[in-house]
């Protein structure tokens, strides 16, 4: 096998082995998410026998809803709770304790076995057309890096036929993952529907506090006879966007931009959230798509130069000692840029299994949130900090630049704060602050001063984080500068000397333009730093008093982590970056050109 021949060999297997990969994964995600839906029904459905069994004390019902698929024996599990599903010789079993009428004790253990499927896994069709999809992508890469070169619409089309042989069969298996989890979800409810009607007593059923959703395993929407307003385990919203659904009604219902499944027993409307949202796998499998795209995209780019050994080689080293870096970049920050966008355009909590689509509209509503502005104005107020540190950084740095004694010890104090826990000097300074026992307090009665209370109002709470964070900064812009100061050659302040330059003259014309990178450099990385301030917030004040020191960090932690609102969070996050960027771009622009027109 020639060198070219064997080049051409490890391209291709390098384009169409992450492919291969990333349409396995596809339909595996696809199955994995019938099959928890299918484990998820299987609880549901244990656990409406049980409570059947428990309401009506007649286990003969049980054979209208789940024929020969249910034993009840007389043995007790203390070690069983809630209802479990897990494997066994004869399928997939769910296991739940039986417990009296007054649910006290348990009376026995009830094992339920899973409805038989539909499918067994993906339909052999599917897997067929991957199948094909696989080795027709094969002969396409061969092709292309086969050609010693390409143009733009050959480009186009090649780019096209990847797109469709890798999207077909992963197209076809969500299609399929869609219909079943709509199959799974349509028999979930027609089993509470069941349910609810082989109880004799159904108002009595409705009328107790979670009767109805401990029975059914569902949310649900009661309606007043006496035509009142309704009661609802929904959100107001959905429960009013469901009252516009004439009743009676069976089918799927749009509320509060989310589709449930709908279905009516009497006076009572069953909603349940569809497994096409809570197991969908669609965005899982694009994600999939994407990464095998752009990992078989490298090698391809390496076509042009298969009859180039050096170069190619050349190449292959370059990017084999990049590729660590690439994958920790794409792992740990690409990642999860891109979740957080996608966070951003969805309406999603913790608190609500329904994540619906919601576009751009979180952003929209940030435009009238007063308090995420307050927080960013906080946020730019903090930042003016930043050049009195400097400011006191450099003057301590052309201090300690001199040789004296004792200097090095000097450089570590000034340097310590840098390097000490943030929670643990936040707390001291809290104790130095504090408005009866503080130190600072404590030193201002001696020469007459009264107490200043430093972190508890709104006047001066923002302020003193503001010295806290100069104290804590003055020390790492220290050791930058000087490290500036270290490269401006003795020469030029020698020169000076000569010229009869003093001391001033000499910090204004060869100090500060030989510090100029070093100053735009430390300016640029604070700036960015106080946008991100958190840690000294979130210990000494936590936003207060009244929101003085509500910054933008910690308003955007304070909405995903106590609101559990993550999709305004990520569109928060978003648009602190946009902030961010813009602020260090106008930097950029300002001071370089300062800069060229100083050199």
């Amino acid at each position: 096998m020639s060198h070219n021949t064997r080049r051409r060999s490890i391209l291709i297997a390098s384009a169409l082995f992450p492919l291969a990969i990333a349409t396995v994964a596809g339909l595996f995600v696809t199955g994995q998410s019938v099959t928890r839906a299918r484990h998820d029904l299987l609880r549901k459905e244990t656990n409406t026998a049980v409570e059947l069994v428990r309401e009506v004390q007649l286990s003969q019902i049980l054979d209208s809803i789940f024929p020969r698929r249910w034993t009840l024996t007389d043995e007790q599990d203390a070690t069983l709770d809630q209802a479990i599903v897990y494997e066994s010789p004869s399928g997939v079993t769910g296991k739940a304790a039986v417990y009296d009428a007054a649910s006290w004790y348990r009376v026995g253990t009830l094992y339920l076995s899973a409805a038989p499927a539909r499918h067994t896994g993906l339909p052999l069709q599917i897997v067929m057309v991957a199948a094909v999809a696989l080795l027709m992508l094969g002969c396409a890469i061969t092709w292309w890096v086969g050609r010693p070169g390409s143009g733009f619409t050959v480009r186009i089309g090649f780019s096209a036929a990847v797109l469709l042989l890798l999207g077909t069969p992963l197209w076809l298996a969500s299609g399929w993952s869609r219909a079943e989890l709509a199959h799974l979800t349509d028999q979930r409810l027609q089993i509470a529907v069941r349910a609810l009607e082989l109880v004799p007593d159904l108002a009595a059923l409705s009328a107790r506090p979670g009767g109805v959703t401990q029975l059914t395993g569902l949310q649900f929407v009661l309606s007043d006879p006496a035509g009142g307003e309704p009661f609802s385990t929904l959100h107001p919203v959905a429960t009013a966007d469901l009252g516009l659904t004439p009743s009676p009604f069976t089918g799927r219902a749009t509320a509060d931009r989310v589709e449930y499944a709908v279905a009516d027993v009497e006076s009572i409307r069953l909603v349940a959230l569809p497994f096409e949202q809570t197991e969908g796998s669609t965005a899982t499998v694009v994600m999939i798509a994407l990464i095998g795209l752009m990992v078989a995209a490298l090698p391809l780019s390496f076509a042009a130069l298969a009859n180039q050994p050096r170069v190619f080689h050349r190449n292959v080293v370059a990017w084999t000692f990049l590729a660590p870096s690439i994958i920790h970049l794409t792992i740990f920050t690409v990642g999860p840029l891109g979740f957080a966008a996608w966070l951003s355009l969805h309406r999603w909590s913790l608190l609500d299994a329904a994540r619906p689509f919601v576009g751009l509209a979180n952003y929209a509503r940030l435009l009238g949130d007063g308090a995420f502005w307050n927080a960013i104005k906080n946020t730019a107020v903090f930042t003016l900090h930043v050049p009195f540190a400097m400011a006191i950084a450099l003057a301590i740095a052309l201090v300690v630049h001199r040789r004296i004694r004792g200097i090095v010890f000097l450089r570590a104090t000034l340097f310590l704060p840098t390097i000490t826990s943030l929670v643990a000097i936040a707390m001291v300074w809290q104790w130095m602050l504090h408005d009866e026992y503080g130190l600072i307090n404590w030193l201002l009665s001696l020469i007459g001063l009264g107490p200043v209370h430093w972190l508890s109002s709104p006047a001066t709470a923002l302020v003193s984080i503001m010295i806290m964070s100069v104290w804590m900064m003055v020390g790492y812009q220290m050791i930058l500068f000087q490290a500036g100061l270290a490269a401006i050659p003795q020469e030029y302040y020698d020169a000076a000397r000569i010229d009869g330059a003093g001391p001033w003259r000499r910090f204004v014309h060869v100090t500060l333009p030989g510090l100029r990178h070093t100053v735009f450099f430390v300016l640029i990385t604070s700036v960015i730093g106080s946008f991100q301030v958190f840690g000294a917030i979130y210990v000494m004040t936590e936003g207060g008093p009244l929101h003085a020191t509500d910054v933008a960090v910690f308003h955007i932690y304070e909405e995903a982590w106590r609101y559990f609102r993550f999709g305004d969070a990520a569109a928060m996050s978003w648009v602190l970056f946009a902030i961010i960027f813009t602020v260090t771009l106008l930097q950029f622009r300002t001071l370089e050109r300062r800069v060229e027109e100083s050199a």
